[in-house]
This record gives structure tokens, sequence and C-alpha cells, in this order.
């Protein structure tokens, strides 16, 4: 009776509501030229899983904009969708584009030194490589919870190719990434790789998790330099 009640209750609800309709609020950000490393606030990208429907929950990743991170200004990235609900801190610089944080679920992850993801534009052709260390320190639960782990990576660009994808045609490089754990003792715990496509003035149109681009407002818009 109380199921009924409530059904009814929401049918009349939903009657009741206009049917005209109303203007929402609109937030437009996307107006600077997009760069080889795109990373323009407003900018957007929608992914799916390989093989999955286009009326599928997609994820979507989002360029927040400069923000300050201890004392110095790094660019918020937001990913949504599928489960997954997270900041990340990036800065593009001469030298690249590097990761500095990730914060998911209560749970932060800081890489000290900042990751290496790309090498200047410049260097980025078939057989690049580049490759660091670093350390994650993982903080959870307010700070109680805090733990370090070692780690080693290595990114090599392996292919150039054209690529076909829901969100259009794209030239691509083809990047395994490779990084390898350790423990205390400096053994090798776990070694795992995985790989991206980008596409410059475009982003990545493959994630390492193999979610594939289904669109974005940086395909066609005005881009600095020459593509």
């Amino acid at each position: 009776m109380a199921v009924t009640l409530a059904s009814l209750l929401l049918a009349l609800l939903a009657a009741c509501t206009p049917t005209t309709d109303e203007r929402r609020v609109e937030v437009e950000q996307l107006t600077d030229p997009i760069s080889f490393y795109p990373f323009q606030a407003g900018a957007r990208w929608e992914y799916l899983p390989d093989r999955a429907r286009l009326t599928d929950p997609t994820t979507v990743v989002q360029v927040l904009g400069p923000t300050v991170v201890g004392n110095e200004v790094w660019v918020a990235w937001h990913t949504r969708g599928r489960g997954l609900d997270q900041t990340s801190y990036r800065q593009v610089r001469d030298g690249g584009v590097f990761l500095l944080r990730e914060e998911r679920l209560g749970t932060t992850f800081t890489f000290d030194p900042p990751l290496q993801e790309f090498p200047p534009q410049s260097q980025l052709r078939v057989g690049a490589s580049w490759s660091g260390s670093s350390t994650v320190r993982l903080s959870a639960d307010g700070g109680k919870q805090q733990h370090a782990l070692r780690f080693d990576y290595v990114y090599t660009v392996v292919d150039q190719r054209t690529v076909t994808l829901p969100a259009g045609e794209f030239d691509v490089f083809v990047i395994d990434f490779t990084t390898r754990t350790f423990d205390d003792g400096g053994d090798v715990t776990e070694e795992l790789t995985q790989q991206t496509w980008f596409a410059p003035y475009v982003g990545e149109v493959r994630t390492r998790t193999g979610q594939v681009l289904v669109g974005s407002n940086v395909i066609g818009a005005p881009a600095t330099g020459t593509r």
C-alpha cells in the first residue's frame, strides 16, 4: 500500500510539473585556443569502454582550471562516471606534462617527485622514451592512514597510426606505460604495462583503462600553432 501511495504521489507531482521548456544555468569556459597538450579550462572529454553501447553512461573528464596546491599553481582535472570521482592536479611545462596528485573517495595519492606523463612537444615521436622514479604517498581517513610506495616508470612511444573512434578519425601516438613497484627491501613486487593513444591538440583518445573517446568540445576548436 505504501509503495502504491508513493507511486501515486510521484505521478501527481509529475503531472503538476510545468511542461514548458525552462532555461538552465550554463557556464562556458572554453575560450582559449587549444594547445598541443590540452589543459585549457572548460576542455571536456567523454569516454566509454571498448564495445560498450553508445547509450551507456560515460566517463567525463573536464579541466576545471588553475588552483593552488602547496604554494604552487597546478591545473585541476575532474573525472567522474562509471564509479569514478577523481580530481587530478597537473602542470604543463616546457619539459612536458607532470602529475602531482590524485584525490578520490577520501583518499589522496601524491607523487614525489611529480610523475612525468608526457615529454616536451618537440620530443614526442615514435621511438621516444622517458622514465623516472617516484614515491606515491597515500593519505586516507583525514590523514590517519599514511602509506608510501616507491616505483619506477617508463613511457615508450611504440607507434603512430590513424584510428577511427566514435568521436572521429585521429592520428595518434601509441604510448606504452610500464611501472615497477618495490617493497621496503628493494625487491620488485609488481610490474604492469598499460597503453594510451594520444592525439595532439585533442588529448587522450584511448585511456590506460581501455576507454575510448566518444565526444569532446576540443575537437574542431581553434588551436595554438599548426596541427
